[in-house]
């Protein structure tokens, strides 16, 4: 912490001020100055786009401090990505810059023992030169200083310090009155929903209920005196409740609770003044740059606006904008951090979907990019060509998830005088049957395909995991097909929480 003493033109507060607003030079850059095409994954190769927006808009704004916010926002992400790269921290150069009292450098690792890099003189430099490679060259260097520390070290990795809002970290653990509101609030969904959209079919945690949602809080609530009233009652815990859901199904959020905490800072999390502290909140610590919101907060401010006779601005459908979508990249971390999958597996993954490995995942998507690594399965809800093939297929490749505890073979479907079509199969050399329902030759009985999965799970005893139901928000003409998750019971805790699933 910067002693209250030191002057605010110190090296020190300068960069802590800098590294304050990390977060907010990041968005800018990403929601406000760039396209929305450009490859926001902090990646090396990001940088050669960035490279060439520099030189094709720098010199073209004629507003000088659009320039420097550009650049100011440029560097930000230049530094990140060449952290990632050598690893070390963000430090301040206090030797003045035209107008400004220094400039922020990163500071590799220092066992690489290299200078400090200064990432506005690097993009000065690429202004001048013009030659679309000044970045990469740069790259290139760092790479090579660590490829020869680890030879001459085996095993060493760069160390990067964390840096606060930016890095990815470990979501807080559940305090057990998150534990419990979440419960509660749960199972008080169908008769909140009820009450609230007058028919229970709106809640289907699609986006655009947050606009029916917001309507009925501005119906109900006619000032903020009113809100603050009845914040603990029913409704509005309900309302908090279904807005978080809807980010966390949506973008993939966790749920977090900060309690309150007698030697928190004043205002900081933990203390009296802040707006986090208990009170739930939605926040995605494991994502870089994540979206994070306090329901309650924002269906207040809608009866802000409403008291100040506002020109509403924004609504509650607006805060996901700020959430920070899954993606391959991302499915793929979870499930390597979680030791569900190899880093081979992961990179022969998404080596196979490079072009939209770092694009946004849509909800209805998830479930299909964890088959991609191999740790579902999915049973088709549109026509097929031979039912027998298509359930023979997905007993298969369901048994193929458990690494040899379970085999299943002679499936048949066959026609039964008195119950119908009942499709057998043998598990470990066992007959199992199962009655299917069939509307037409072309469809599958997804009902009974949910109560056979249970028969391809390995033996209790001998492995934990099983397969969850994976039920997920259906976007408009998204496909509906169904997925089965291979899944340890923590395993399966830790991607609802992470991926917005619901597994059962």
């Amino acid at each position: 912490m910067t002693p209250e003493t030191q002057p605010q033109s110190s090296p020190q507060h300068l960069l802590q001020n800098w590294i304050g607003g990390l977060p907010y030079q990041l968005l800018l850059l990403e929601k406000v100055i760039l396209p929305d095409d450009f490859p926001f994954d902090y990646s090396p190769r990001s940088l050669d786009t960035l490279e060439t927006h520099l030189l094709d808009r720098h010199d073209s704004l004629q507003d000088p401090d659009k320039r420097a916010e550009f650049v100011a926002s440029a560097t930000a992400y230049l530094g990140e990505i060449l952290l990632g790269i050598a690893g070390g921290s963000w430090g301040w150069n206090a030797r003045p810059v035209d107008d400004l009292p220094g400039q922020p450098v990163v500071c590799p690792d220092p066992e690489l023992e290299l200078s400090p890099v200064a990432p506005m003189l690097l993009i000065s430099y690429a202004l001048r030169v013009r030659t679309g490679t000044a970045f990469a060259e740069e790259i290139e260097r760092l790479r090579q200083a660590v490829t020869a520390r680890r030879q001459a070290v085996p095993g060493w990795n760069p160390l990067k310090e964390h840096t606060p809002s930016v890095d990815p970290k470990e979501p807080l653990p559940e305090h057990p009155a998150l534990t419990a509101w979440l419960a509660e609030r749960e199972e008080a969904l169908k008769a909140w929903a009820e009450n609230a959209f007058e028919g229970a079919w709106r809640w289907n945690f699609h986006p655009d209920t947050l606009d029916w949602l917001e309507a009925v809080v501005r119906r109900r609530f006619a000032t903020v005196e009113e809100f603050d009233a009845s914040r603990d009652e029913p409704f509005v815990q309900g309302a908090c409740w279904y807005m978080g859901e809807v980010i966390r199904r949506n973008k993939g959020a966790v749920w977090q609770y900060i309690p309150f905490t007698p030697d928190a800072e004043p205002g900081s999390p933990g203390s009296r003044e802040s707006v986090w502290t208990e009170v739930p909140f939605v926040d995605q610590p494991d994502k870089r740059v994540g979206g994070a919101a306090v329901p309650l907060g924002c269906l207040r401010e809608l009866l802000l606006e409403k008291e100040m006779d506002e020109e509403q601005e924004e609504g509650l459908w607006d805060t996901l904008f700020w959430f920070r979508p899954s993606s391959y990249a991302y499915v793929g971390a979870v499930l390597q951090r979680m030791d569900m999958v190899t880093r081979e597996k992961v990179d022969s993954v998404l080596a196979r979907y490079a072009e939209w490995a770092h694009e946004e995942l849509p909800p209805h998507e998830v479930p299909d990019a964890l088959q991609a690594f191999g740790v579902a399965v999915s049973a088709h809800a549109d026509d097929v060509d031979c039912l027998e093939e298509s359930y023979a297929g997905i007993l298969e490749e369901a048994a193929a998830l458990t690494d040899g505890a379970v085999t299943i073979t002679d499936v048949r479907l066959r026609e039964d005088e008195e119950e119908g079509e009942i499709l057998e199969f043998a598990r470990n050399g066992v007959l199992v049957t199962q009655q299917t329902d069939h509307q037409s030759d072309e469809y599958l009985d997804q009902l009974a395909i949910m109560d056979f999965i249970g028969h391809v799970d390995p033996d209790p005893g001998d492995d934990p995991r099983r397969f969850y139901v994976a039920d997920y928000v259906r976007l408009k003409d998204a496909n509906y097909d169904n997925y089965f998750v291979f899944a340890s019971p923590e395993q399966a805790t830790a991607l609802e929480k992470q991926l917005g699933l619901q597994l059962h």
